[in-house]
């Protein structure tokens, strides 16, 4: 062989050594092992776990984790910085913000990340505790009768796996990017049908020296506690979620608050002569020294936290009466989002000025929240040791009220140094219970993209509030995120967006419909560039029955394009999916039926404390006069001259009752007929009495009938038996005479009639009947005059809550 022949062929077998690919998988077989240290911490540890049980899903091969490469092994995954990787020359102390390097070559593979567990490291006071426990040892600690400080859920911590989902794992996003190099996708938490695998017999992972470090730093997914379970837990993490740092930023002033018969009466602010426990007296110089002293206690219970937060009260929307008229509620100049914005930080920079005489290196966190949203007017610049929390709610972006934000913001950075002094506090949150909203499909790619794209450029990231379930259904379901079926799509995208800048949002959009859907691609990409159609229509969210973005025709349309789609997908995991999406939307069928009763609507109260039931209709919690509703002459309407009934609602704001009051005049109190004596007894029915019927928005119908001796007559009416308990009883109810009255009180339990609160999406249906027998004739009063179609509940008005 001529010298420059032999020189070409070894360049070519020396260009073939260093790029040969690292195997881990040959014919359906291990040929790698996954080499964990014996001290590696927690998330490295999960990071080996996770290796194996998705490479088993994958190609059916069983890989070793074990502390030592194996001699009879000839590749290895080295999982986490050791030694070893050392040794290689892998360094990863340049790393920043949960990045991680992969390298592979000769014959390993290698995966180390930036790992922190700072939100870990949090709870440790709370050790061996329960969460009711937790105020306990925070007064214990501090001495003081206030609330602990609640900038983290200590439930994101997954006690199988041993960390938080806030704490850094770069080791465990280098493992899940490896899998993604492979094809797996997790769109879902459910293993079953969440995960897409790739089937391979062989695994092969290519030369590769990679190094990403994620283009936002601070990348939470907040509220409900996202450790509760693994697989939701690890879901969380594979989209990328953890921060570099911990910044506290919640509602601390209001902590001083939460016990008021404990504090003094000079923190709260004077309403119209009267005391309002929400409203802090800023101004109060004793309110501003005892508040700088529960910082310190937060930063002794909490050391090495490098901010220090001044968050607002949650719900503050009024102020002292004498600081108002000194000129700083600003409603009339600056609007709603604007008019405390000179109040909250006029006491932020003096709490920052005097907390900084005592320790200089403090940094510092604030609200840009409600009613101080905008920048106040006399702020020049945001000092630079403060970060400003900036709440908004991009989903919403289609309506003016909230469009209104991109300005707001803009205004804020142009306050600011840099970017990491500005985090976004984002609302993913209707879907959550407390918000009761229909099961729409919230799709806003476009707005999202949008607003990324800002945030990477004047931001350190985002706090996403992203919503939970109750308790009955976190366990029904197993997940704390709300219908998974229709928000894990934006959760994963936020979770891309957030760590890549540059992210081809078409390009995912379509993996997304042709990995998750397969044969039904074509129609799930047509149902969800249909939802965001119908979710970004400049309408009010608020749907009733003439009016809001969603409308019949469309609910018609979500269904017939998911009813084509799984005709495609047939009964394969593809069908699965697509039955998940359209089961959690099966109540919208309902929806517009349920909105057209054609009765009136009622507005229930906010009750303002809870009640005793005495059947007391005079006392404070009824203070609302105009909230009582007439019934009128069940045929035509008219009120009556010769006697008066009146009833009102009020809902508890713990969300566990409804509380009825109904006043019926009675000119022949003496006359009143009331023989039934016995519960539940039929007889009743002869008697003066008052019948309330109900329909949740659960669909079940309780009906309670009460006589003027307070006797009760009660049952329910549903499809499901398992809905209810075996025997439904109001147990709450009192009944009070007057010369010329009677009145009853009832308090009706929400939970055993699975009744969430009444709003104007789904509303409860009710109607309200007075039989009066102490007359010559019997006679009848309803709330929603309705003939003798009482029973039927399109004939109910529709009671909703207000505040």
């Amino acid at each position: 062989m001529n010298k420059p022949l032999f020189v070409l062929c070894a360049l070519l077998g020396w260009l073939n050594f260093v790029s040969a690919d690292v195997n881990l998988v040959k014919n359906g077989k291990a040929v790698a092992d996954i080499v964990v240290p014996e001290n590696a911490a927690p998330a490295v540890r999960t990071a080996a776990k996770e290796l194996k049980r998705h490479i088993e899903k994958i190609s059916g091969a069983k890989l070793k984790i074990v502390a030592k490469p194996s001699a009879n092994v000839k590749n290895h995954i080295y999982t986490g910085e050791s030694d070893i990787t050392r040794k290689l020359g892998i360094d990863t102390s340049g790393i920043a913000k949960s990045g991680y390097r992969i390298v592979a070559r000769d014959n390993y593979v290698a995966l180390a990340g930036k790992d922190s567990y700072h939100y870990s490291k949090l709870g440790k006071r709370y050790k061996g505790k329960n969460r009711r426990e937790y105020q306990e040892v925070w007064e214990k600690f501090s001495g003081k009768p206030c609330r602990r400080p609640s900038f983290h859920d200590f439930r994101d911590f997954n006690q199988e796996c041993g960390f938080d989902v806030l704490d850094a794992t770069g080791t465990l996003h280098a493992a899940y990017a490896l899998l993604e190099q492979l094809g797996m996708r997790w769109y879902l938490p459910y293993e079953e049908i969440g995960i897409v695998y790739p089937k391979l017999k062989d695994i092969s992972i290519k030369t590769q020296d990679v190094k990403r470090e994620p283009d936002l730093a601070q990348r939470i997914y907040a509220d409900g506690g996202k450790g509760a379970f693994t697989n939701e837990f690890l879901w969380f993490k594979f989209m990328g979620a953890g921060t570099d740092k911990v910044i506290p930023i919640y509602h601390s002033t209001g902590r001083l608050m939460d016990y008021p018969k404990k504090q003094p009466k000079e923190y709260f602010g004077v309403i119209n002569g009267k005391i309002d426990y929400t409203s802090p007296r800023l101004s109060n110089k004793r309110y501003r020294k005892d508040f700088i002293g529960y910082l310190e206690d937060a930063d002794r219970f909490f050391p090495n936290v490098e901010y220090a937060c001044i968050g607002q009260p949650d719900g503050w929307s009024v102020i002292d009466s004498s600081d108002a008229a000194a000129g700083w509620d600003k409603v009339k100049s600056r609007g709603k989002a604007g008019s405390f914005s000179d109040y909250a930080w006029d006491f932020i920079l003096d709490v920052r000025k005097q907390y900084m005489k005592k320790h200089p290196g403090r940094k510092f966190t604030v609200f840009a929240y409600s009613s101080t949203n905008r920048v106040p007017e006399k702020l020049d610049k945001v000092p630079d040791n403060v970060l400003v929390a900036f709440t908004q709610t991009s989903q919403n972006w289609m309506l003016p009220e909230f469009r209104n934000q991109l300005s707001r913001r803009d205004e804020w950075a142009k306050k600011i140094k840099n970017k990491d002094q500005l985090l976004i506090w984002e609302y993913y949150t209707r879907h959550s219970h407390v918000y009761n909203f229909p099961p729409v499909p919230i799709i806003f790619t476009k707005f999202m993209k949008q607003n990324l794209d800002w945030v990477h450029n004047h931001a350190n990231g985002c706090m996403v509030e992203s919503g939970w379930t109750a308790g009955k259904e976190r366990e029904k379901t197993k997940l704390i995120t709300p219908r998974i079926g229709l928000s894990h799509l934006m959760l994963y995208l936020h979770g891309k967006l957030a760590w890549d800048k540059n992210l081809d949002v078409n390009k995912l959009l379509n993996e997304y419909y042709r990995l998750f859907f397969g044969p039904a691609e074509k129609e799930m990409k047509e149902f969800y560039e249909f939802s965001e159609q119908v979710w970004v229509r400049p309408e009010p969210r608020m749907i009733t029955s003439s009016s809001g973005f969603l409308t019949r025709k469309d609910v018609k349309k979500f269904f017939d394009i998911l009813s084509r789609a799984k005709q495609k997908a047939g009964d394969t995991v593809y069908g699965k999916r697509i039955d998940l999406i359209a089961s959690e939307m099966e109540p919208l069928k309902k929806l517009h039926d349920k909105l057209k009763r054609s009765g009136p609507k009622l507005r229930a109260y906010y009750a303002p404390s809870k009640p005793e039931i005495d059947g007391d209709l005079d006392k404070p919690f009824w203070k609302r006069k105009h909230s009582f509703y007439p019934l009128r002459d069940m045929v035509t309407g008219e009120l009556p001259e010769h006697v008066k009934t009146e009833a009102s609602f009020r809902w508890l704001r713990d969300n566990s009752a409804l509380v009825v009051g109904i006043r019926c005049y009675e000119p022949k109190m003496n006359k009143l007929n009331e023989s039934c004596k016995n519960r539940d007894s039929m007889a009743i029915f002869s008697d003066d009495n008052i019948e309330l019927q109900f329909e949740t928005d659960g669909g079940i119908r309780p009906k309670i009938v009460i006589n003027p001796a307070g006797i009760i007559y009660d049952y329910c009416v549903t499809g499901k038996a398992e809905d209810l308990p075996l025997f439904y009883t109001v147990k709450k109810v009192a009944v009070k005479k007057y010369p010329d009255c009677w009145t009853a009180e009832i308090l009706i339990d929400a939970k055993e009639i699975a009744g969430k609160k009444p709003i104007p999406f789904y509303p409860w249906g009710v109607n309200v009947c007075r039989q009066r027998m102490a007359g010559n004739t019997p006679e009848f009063y309803m709330l929603s005059p309705s003939g003798t179609n009482f029973k039927d509940t399109k004939c109910m008005g529709n009671l909703y809550l207000r505040k």
